[in-house]
């Protein structure tokens, strides 16, 4: 189930991909897909564009208390193992609550190198997935 959910987000972040190499191109802007997957994921923790939490790609509110919770959890860890922490809650429970528990958690830092290292590992899972090209 859980990996079906994170195949789920993979087929969402494909979609906002290749939407947002569509809106570069009309500006007559290109760039390396791994930066436009980092865009996206800054869109997901700006709220602009919220990430498919449901089955079947359906989009299901997630409560703050659990996001709290789980920011508070990651509160007194070593900074490398919250960003490991969020990474592997966004692949267990989905990208829309490790985001909010990374807004959350109000350090501005933190949540920039958790958008960096989550673009990345998703990067790497649209290339395994074959969908990307290095």
């Amino acid at each position: 189930m859980v990996q079906e959910a994170v195949n789920e987000e993979i087929k969402w972040l494909e979609e906002r991909l290749e939407a947002k190499k569509k809106e570069l191109a009309v500006g007559g802007v290109e760039g390396p897909e791994k930066e436009m997957v980092r865009e996206v994921i800054k869109d997901v923790s700006l709220e602009k564009t919220p990430p498919p939490t449901g089955p079947h790609g359906a989009v299901v509110a997630v409560s703050d208390d659990a996001a709290q919770k789980t920011a508070y959890a990651l509160k007194e860890k070593e900074h490398r193992q919250i960003i490991e922490g969020l990474i592997s809650l966004a692949f267990a429970q989905g990208l829309a609550i490790a985001v909010k528990a990374a807004n959350h958690l109000k350090n501005p830092h933190l949540l920039d190198e958790f958008h960096d290292a989550l673009a990345d590992k998703y990067y790497e899972k649209l290339l395994a997935a074959r969908k990307l090209k290095a």
